[in-house]
């Protein structure tokens, strides 16, 4: 799906989506709210490499700055730099809406390179909650990866997810 479709997609998401509880940023609800596409200002990103930094794993983190419920895709937008494509999504779904709360917090675990094949090394990585925003570039040294850079071949992302244990238990093991 093209990223003018994906950004299409979420400026539907009032029509699509329900309400979300106060004691939870990402809990749905059966209530209907009308809910926006999230401003490019309104969203922080963090990007940091997990233990052991050999497994090629990386917890990303989108973040709600804003006061007021908005939508993200459904996973988050993973681009490497001076390589073509995108980490692909696990379980292999479309591009959707997914609510933001106010405030809110949610994660995904990004696997880079699954030792399948031969790594290409690239010095950073961009993570965008919105296909339509440019996101957060992180360089390898800012997400803990070694000093050759960031090792890349079929990476794949989780969907968001509530928590980081959550996130870490969607991403597949290796084969």
């Amino acid at each position: 799906m093209t990223s003018l479709t994906r950004a299409a997609v979420l400026a539907l998401a009032p029509s699509l989506l329900t309400g979300a509880t106060a004691a939870s940023a990402h809990a749905e609800t059966a209530a209907p709210v009308t809910t926006g596409a999230c401003a490019k200002a309104a969203l922080g990103y963090e990007a940091h490499a997990l233990p052991p930094i050999a497994s090629g794993v990386v917890l990303v983190t989108v973040t709600n700055k804003g006061n007021t419920s908005c939508t993200i895709d459904r996973f988050p937008t993973v681009t490497f730099a001076g390589l073509d494509g995108s980490a692909r999504p696990v379980p292999p779904v479309q591009s959707g809406p997914h609510r933001l709360g106010a405030k809110g917090r949610l994660y995904a675990a990004l696997r880079t390179d699954d030792r399948s094949g031969a790594a290409r090394y690239v010095p950073s990585l961009t993570v965008t909650a919105n296909p339509g925003h440019p996101g957060g570039r992180f360089t390898a040294a800012e997400i803990g990866a070694p000093v050759t850079g960031i090792a890349v071949y079929d990476p794949i992302t989780t969907l968001w997810k509530g928590t980081v244990d959550e996130a870490v238990a969607a991403l597949p093991k290796n084969p």
